[in-house]
């Protein structure tokens, strides 16, 4: 389960990455010529982005359990 969680995701910064790259280009693209679909593609590209990153930490903190958690216990016993 462990290895399953780690390379999805290691599936999604691949995926993060190029949904920041289209984003950028898309923006880019925006400002060289503003079309009402560019405006659509820039929010639905966002909401993907946005999605993705969501999906991304709900599984860092499966696969690598709550920071938080392990900060407080060595606090506490320091």
């Amino acid at each position: 389960m462990a290895l399953e969680s780690h390379e999805k995701i290691k599936v999604l910064d691949e995926y993060i990455e190029i949904l920041k790259q289209d984003l950028l280009f898309s923006m880019a693209e925006r400002k060289r010529k503003p079309e009402n679909n560019m405006t659509h593609n820039i929010i639905t590209t966002k909401q993907e982005l946005d999605n993705a990153v969501q999906e991304k930490m709900r599984l860092s903190q499966i696969y690598y359990g709550n920071v938080n958690d392990s900060i407080a216990l060595t606090a506490a016993s320091a």
